[in-house]
Parts: C-alpha cells; structure tokens; sequence
C-alpha cells in the first residue's frame, strides 16, 4: 500500500535521486534492479522509499519511472508521442463555460473561458512541436520500411485532427464574438486576438509538415522499390542465372560511370549578401512559392521613395494641425475616432490623404492624445477595396469616443 505523501515529499525524492530519474529517463525499457543498484547514487532503502511513492515501478526485474513523471518531463521539453485528444476536451470545456456565462454572467465562468482559451492556444503550438518532431525522428531512425510508413501515415492523421480541432476553435471563438465583446474585458480581448493569431500561424505549420509527411513517404516508397529489385537481383545470382542466362556482366562493363552522374548541381553558389537584396527576395519568393513556404512570401518588395519625399512630408507636417484636429473630433459626438478620420474632409492644401495615411493618423492620435480620449476596447470592422487588386478587405479597429464631461473630471484627477 503507498504511503500517505505531499507535494514536498515528492519533490524532495525527485531532487535527492535526481541523477536516478535522469538515467531512467533517458533508458526507460531495459533497467534491471540490479543495474540500478548497481549505481553509487542510489541504496536499496532510497530504492524501496521510490518504489513507497509510486515514483518506480518494477515489473519481472525491470524498472521504470511512473508514467505520470515521463509524461510531465516530456510535456515541458516538449517531445514525446502526439497526443491531441485532449485538446477537444478543453473545447468541450470551453463551451460549456461559455454556457454557463451567458446564463449568469458571474466573473468565475469567465476566468474559466479565459484559463481554457490559453490552454487550446498552448496545447496546440505544443502538439504541432511534437508532429514535426517526431515525423523528422521516425524518418530518421526507424529501421523497418513498413513501420515507417505506417507511422507516417497515422501522423497525416493526426494532422488532419490538429487541423479539426483549429476549425472547430475558430467556430467557437466566431459564435461567441458578439459576447466577448460586450464583457469590455481587456485580458480576454489580448487573449482571444492571440490566439486568433496562433491559430493562422499553426495551420501554415502543418502545411509545411503535410508537405514534409508527403516527401518523406514518396522517398521511402522509391527505397523501397530499390530495395525489392536488389532482393530479386540477389536472389537470380544465387541461383547462378545471372551470369550465364543473362547479359548483365556485358551490361556493367558497357557502363563508364562517374561520381553523380545524372544530378545536375547548382551552376554557382548564391551569396548570403544578395539574398538579402531586393533581386534576391524575387529569388526566395519563386522558391517559396515552389515548396509552398509561406513564411518566406509574408514580405513585400518596398516601392523606391520619390526625390523630394522629405520636402512633402515637412510641408504635411506644417500643413496638416494634429490638435486642432482632435478638438474638432473631441466637439462631436456622432462618430468614433476611426470613422471622424475617414469622412473628414482635408483642406485641398494638404493634398490626397489616402487610407493608409488615415490609418496612420488614427494610430498617431490614440497613442499621444491617450489620456483625453475614451477607449472602449472593442472592435468595429471597416470594409474597403484595395487600390491595386481590387479585393474586398476587412479591417479591425478599436472603437474610441470623445470623452464625456464626467470622464474628463476622471482623467484629469487620475492624472
């Protein structure tokens, strides 16, 4: 029967015997008793006191350390066996708490939608870490054609539930967009935009490893093709066929081969220098468009700036009266910040202020006039159409309003 035990008694077995789990860790099928004894860190009563804790088990004269100590290690370094089932259960639990939110709107529920949230946003990076972790290593080191390719296979499908498991997160966090907005809960707002981006980023991921699966499982495909041809060529030689019923010797003795022959090498090296131009982005764009890396097309190619861009931008500078624009949106009531800059109408002296001239305003204005304004974090949504290819765009934007009388009082006794 185990003992009665703590957190501290725990803890202080694993870091007195921690050269012990160390070595467990890393040879954890094939530790006999007697090779653990063997060791001058550990005596047969620290071992007993392990055993008492459930922190070793031995089973027909073979130790290993508890299941729940190798999956805590292998969950913090991040390796060990794909596990993404429990990411629908966090799912599950995150509309559940949902459902209990809109029933009473109590903040506890609430803390709870916020903990599940974070934990989905963890466990996926954690789980797609793993895929191409292990897709790399069962490549690598598995010795049996057939096992590998099985596992390649049950990885693609693993993939394939990562994948689920995203849609049916962006499902959630759509529904319930309406209710996160009106809670005016700044950290669920940090949250949920965090994870919205992690789950964009993590998609593009396992792109990349369903490319890699893909490549891996043609490569084995050939060796194995390569391989069943060399067993029936050994096979006939064997047999003494080859040699006298075939015209294989003349075949070898016709050939003049050389070292890689038949693979066509890069003509020149590319310089790391030029890569980093503007040429040399064309370049790696081609070739991200080629393997489908995505991260390698995020960027842009800058336009080249006009000569007299710095006499412009000081004449819109002088031109263009930041305060006296914020005093006129200050004296409305009728628009948000983000809406006012888009109708206002600029003197003609200004000259054409575009969208992203007015983005940047808007930016410039939150940031500086910060204490005199009143931000009710959450977001409207701006559609437009972009100038070149003519696409329907959405934009986010953080709704601000001019500060009321009462607020004004506040802000200035807080500053």
């Amino acid at each position: 029967m185990a003992l009665q035990v703590n957190v501290k008694d725990i803890l202080s077995q694993l870091y007195h015997n921690r050269g012990v789990v160390e070595f467990l860790f890393a040879n954890r099928e094939n530790i006999t008793v007697n090779e653990l004894l063997a060791r001058e860190d550990i005596s047969q009563e620290q071992y007993q006191k392990l055993r008492s804790l459930d922190l070793l088990y031995e089973y027909e004269s073979i130790v290993s350390l508890n299941d729940a100590v190798v999956a805590m290690f292998e969950d913090f370094m991040e390796i060990g066996e794909v596990t993404p089932g429990f990411i629908n259960d966090y799912i599950n639990e995150l509309k559940r708490h949902i459902r209990f939110y809109q029933e009473v709107h109590e903040h506890r529920f609430l803390r709870s939608v916020k903990k599940y949230l974070k934990r989905i946003n963890v466990a996926l990076s954690r789980e797609i870490i793993k895929l191409q972790k292990n897709v790399d290593d069962t490549y690598k080191n598995e010795s049996n054609y057939r096992i590998k390719l099985q596992k390649l296979e049950d990885y693609r499908e693993k993939r394939d539930t990562i994948i689920d498991f995203i849609k049916k997160t962006e499902e959630v966090i759509e529904e319930t967009r309406g209710l996160f907005a009106l809670t005016n809960d700044t950290e669920l707002y940090g949250i949920v935009n965090s994870l919205k981006s992690n789950l964009i980023e993590n998609l593009d991921f396992l792109i990349e490893i369903q490319t890699d699966i893909t490549d891996y499982i043609n490569k084995i495909q050939f060796q194995l093709d390569v391989y069943v041809k060399v067993q029936r060529l050994k096979e006939i030689k064997d047999h003494g066929a080859l040699h006298f019923r075939t015209n294989f010797v003349e075949t070898i003795k016709a050939l003049t081969p050389l070292r890689f022959n038949g693979i066509k090498g890069p003509r020149t090296k590319i310089a790391v220098d030029y890569l980093a131009t503007d040429e040399g982005f064309v370049l790696c764009q081609r070739i991200a468009q080629k393997y489908k890396i995505s991260r390698l097309m995020a960027r842009g190619i800058a336009g080249k700036l006009p000569s007299d861009f710095k006499d412009k931008l000081i004449d819109n500078q002088i031109k263009m009266d930041t305060e006296k624009l914020v005093d006129r949106f200050l004296a409305q009531n009728k628009l948000n910040l983000f809406e006012f800059l888009i109708q206002y109408k600029f003197p003609k002296a200004v000259g054409d202020i575009r969208l992203n001239d007015r983005m940047s305003l808007f930016v410039e204005i939150a940031m500086e006039y910060e204490k005199t304004l009143d931000f009710k974090y959450r977001l409207n949504y701006f559609d437009y159409e972009e100038d070149e290819s003519k696409k329907q765009k959405r934009l986010g934007y953080t709704v601000i309003l001019p500060t009321t009388d009462g607020k004004k009082k506040e802000k200035k006794a807080a500053a």
